[in-house]
């Protein structure tokens, strides 16, 4: 899933579009949680906010839990009524059709918080397949395990070993945040300890909707964003071709994201670049590029070059 978007900072508060908020229950009366990492390498310093609606006292507690089912009526009731009597909750969840008419899966975050542990749900929901029993007989498999969620909201984004240095500045904000008129207001002793910071600077936005969390970090005021599209054929390779050829002109990738059309013949490639650097006027930049790409062999395309607009 694409999931980025941009904004100013505005004061203290950031507007958190829809397009990425709604996906990870960052709404109007959302109660939000966050964490502040500062970056530093090689003389330069970054700093993101990592936003998320659960807790710091809930993630001990949750777990990742797969059910396989019949693809019959009832089926996902016999789940909830299964967790929901065990006074587990059903935090984000996705139910997928794998093989229609035939079976389902669904995955989901649960909250063991009045439950106990999920050795203890595994165990009894075996007990219950064993015994044949009817309050689980639409349900083939359960899998689970604890979530490492969050890893992501209290270790950064930097793997261990980097030459990276990581400094979590402000372990857990405890006091939630609550989404107003879809703005994100950032706690004064973050605004305090992030150096360099403007207002109306620009914020880039990711959402991860595997730890459930968004990234909020700030870019150089000077930034020139563009979006730049591509058809490019399906095959190893082709990547790299257009990011050579945009690499050379000193445009900075801050996203990328593909998607295939057709297997093994074409896929899209979408691009959001930082064109500062470029000293390249934008129509000139899309002429250049057109050309590069209208000599390599296969289907490559170039499909639009367009300059990212932050109100």
């Amino acid at each position: 899933m694409k999931l980025w978007d941009f904004a100013r900072l505005k004061g203290s508060r950031i507007k958190i579009s829809e397009k990425i908020g709604k996906p990870l229950g960052l709404v109007d009366g959302s109660q939000v949680f966050s964490s502040m990492f500062r970056y530093d390498y090689n003389g330069r310093t970054s700093y993101e906010i990592v936003l998320s609606t659960f807790g710091p006292e809930n993630y001990r507690e949750i777990c990742d839990a797969t059910f396989y089912m019949l693809d019959v009526p009832g089926a996902c009731a016999q789940i909830a009524k299964f967790l929901g009597d065990r006074n587990i909750d059903i935090l984000n969840s996705v139910s997928l059709s794998v093989i229609s008419n035939v079976c389902m899966m669904w995955k989901m975050l649960v909250d063991l918080s009045y439950y106990g542990n999920y050795e203890t749900l595994r165990e009894e929901f075996a007990r219950l397949k064993q015994e044949r029993s009817s309050l689980v007989d639409k349900v083939e498999a359960m899998e689970i395990r604890p979530s490492h969620i969050s890893d992501r909201y209290t270790k950064g984004v930097v793997p261990p070993g980097s030459s990276i240095r990581t400094k979590t500045t402000r372990k857990i904000h405890r006091t939630p945040s609550i989404i107003r008129n879809g703005e994100f207001e950032i706690p004064p002793e973050y605004l305090e300890t992030i150096e360099g910071i403007a207002d109306g600077q620009i914020v880039m936005m990711v959402g991860d909707t595997d730890a459930w969390i968004l990234s909020l970090t700030f870019l150089d005021p000077r930034t020139e964003l563009v979006e730049i599209d591509f058809v490019i054929p399906d095959k190893p390779g082709a990547i790299y071709e257009i990011t050579r050829i945009l690499a050379n002109f000193n445009i900075n990738l801050v996203s990328v994201y593909t998607k295939v059309l057709v297997y093994y013949d074409t896929m899209t490639l979408e691009l959001v670049g930082d064109i500062t650097n470029s000293n390249i006027q934008l129509e000139d930049l899309k002429k250049i590029i057109k050309e590069k790409v209208s000599k390599l062999k296969g289907k490559y395309e170039l499909i639009r070059v367009e300059k990212i607009e932050i109100p």
